[in-house]
């Protein structure tokens, strides 16, 4: 490929993203590979245009591909795919050693093993010269476990958010798909990262998966905590075994401002019940730890709640193994999500079997207080309160969102459990808790995990994670967004196949890769 060292300004008219990593990379290793278009038509020789464009491909994602440029003047230019709206195209920053006359763009949100249409439009900065070319990629084949196209029923098109969705999914039991989806609301895969090394269990599920401020995405797995960027790269890999965490991770993660990583793992004691004796019991520990996997903070259960508060889940079969005796513990807090905050350094950890959400004051570790059901809030109207929560989330305004799955209710029978979506608006002043909001479609239970997150125009994005089909004898899970000021709420709605669980679904107003701006 020939190249000119030409410095100049170059702008483009789509919008700029981060230039992809270079260090120890080239176009001979493995995290691309480089080859012509399929078919093109150029202008005349002589013009803007000093070569074919170079597609450069990435092994490990099949849906992103750069397309190279070389010019031999500054200018603008545009690339557009012309069959499908959905994919995003974004002008990198120049990589290191690289000539400023080089244009490298990136286009995401590709099907894979599909033909794609390209159109570039080339235009001289400081004169008339003008040039185009056209041409035809072809994507490589799709990871395993890929899912193209997703149904998905809409009851108002024209209200449904513009927003991606993240999810993470794993088919329990079988081999795939396992992994993290970036869907847009035509429910169309744009992203998709996964792997089929194995049968899924609850522990290879891909927690606590978030969009961090680079673009990349973290989560916990298989007792590791992960860092990975759209290419399918890994940026960070910490084992719970090398911190010496030896009750590993689970549930949740959350990424602090200054890059650490809070992580929920276990902690285990022998406490006297009156009439039973002697219990092995099971709390929860949390762990902040550096990049490095350096361990800054920890905070646990049995140093700031009282183990004698039993609640529904704490005789449950599947008890929880500890393994530095191999004793089974009971399953007394079952934490489930953590929110770090930065505005007032507090952080939320939502305990499923204590049927609370508690704020932590970060630097004391002491608990500032417990929302729900004997509680420190009293809850004002004719409400009940949430129980066996999950995803606790802050809203703009101050309120708190979650996911009731209302399991546990002691106050109302089986058949009258009804999961929801709710937001309290908390009085911190009074102590008092009013429901705010609470979805309104018809009675259904998601007995395990849930999500509940705020969309980027004030809709509700709710996911009901095990929703039981009595079709297959297997679960759903299933995503709909919900207007809260419409009735009925509902307006988008997707399902995934049966068996197949998902534990987040994060609505996104950026791609993966994308950074903040």
């Amino acid at each position: 490929m020939r190249r000119r060292s030409i410095v100049l300004a170059l702008t483009c008219l789509a919008c700029t993203g981060p230039g992809p990593s270079t260090e120890g990379e080239s176009s001979d290793t493995d995290s691309e590979t480089e080859t012509e278009t399929e078919s093109s038509e150029t202008g005349e020789p002589g013009s803007l245009l000093l070569d074919e464009p170079t597609v450069v491909y990435h092994p490990k994602q099949p849906m992103i591909v750069d397309l190279v440029v070389e010019l031999d003047a500054p200018g603008t230019a545009e690339l557009t795919h012309d069959g499908d709206p959905g994919v995003g195209v974004v002008l990198l920053e120049p990589a290191s050693g690289e000539p400023a006359t080089t244009l490298r763009f990136r286009v995401r949100g590709l099907q894979p093993a599909a033909a794609h249409p390209l159109s570039l439009t080339v235009q001289e900065a400081q004169g008339d010269r003008s040039d185009t070319w056209s041409g035809t990629v072809t994507t490589s084949d799709p990871l395993s476990g890929y899912i193209g196209q997703f149904e998905v029923t809409t009851d108002d098109p024209g209200l449904v958010s513009g927003d991606m969705r993240l999810l993470d999914v794993a088919a329990l039991f079988t081999a795939e798909p396992a992994g993290l989806i970036l869907l847009d609301n035509q429910g169309t895969t744009r992203w998709y990262l996964g792997d089929s090394d194995g049968n899924t269990t609850l522990d290879d599920v891909w927690f606590g998966v978030q969009l961090r401020p680079d673009g990349t995405v973290s989560y916990t797995r298989r007792n590791y905590v992960h860092v990975m960027d759209e290419l399918g790269e890994l940026q960070l890999e910490l084992s719970a075994e090398s911190m010496a965490i030896a009750a590993g991770f689970h549930h949740d993660l959350a990424a602090l401002p200054n890059g650490n990583f809070i992580a929920i793992s276990h902690s285990f004691a022998d406490v006297e019940y009156e009439g039973e004796g002697t219990l092995h019991v099971a709390g929860d520990k949390l762990y902040e730890f550096t990049p490095a996997g350096e361990i800054v903070w920890t905070w646990d259960s049995f140093d700031h709640l009282d183990p004698q508060r039993r609640r529904d889940g704490f005789y449950v079969p599947q008890k929880i193994k500890n393994p530095d005796t191999g004793q089974d513990g009971y399953d007394w807090t079952h934490a489930n999500g953590v929110v770090y905050r930065a505005q007032d350094d507090t952080v939320l950890l939502s305990m499923r079997h204590q049927d609370w959400v508690i704020a932590i004051d970060h630097p004391s570790g002491e608990i500032l207080w417990r929302l729900g059901d004997e509680g420190d809030f009293s809850l004002v109207g004719d409400q009940y309160w949430f129980f066996h929560q999950h995803s606790p989330e802050w809203q703009p305004d101050g309120s708190l969102i979650l996911y009731d799955n209302a399991v546990g209710n002691p106050e109302l029978p089986n058949a009258e459990v009804h999961s929801r979506a709710v937001r309290y608006a908390l009085d911190f002043d009074a102590m008092t808790a009013t429901m705010a909001w609470a979805d309104d479609d018809p009675k259904f239970v998601s007995a395990l995990a849930g999500d509940a997150d705020r969309t980027s125009n004030g809709h509700v994005l709710r996911l009901d994670s095990s929703m039981a089909d009595a079709d297959n004898g297997l679960f759903v899970s299933r995503v709909h967004e919900l207007d809260p000021e419409r009735t009925p709420n509902r307006i988008w709605a997707l399902t995934l196949p049966p068996g197949v669980l998902s534990y987040r679904a994060v609505p996104l107003t950026r791609w993966v890769g994308e950074p903040e701006n």
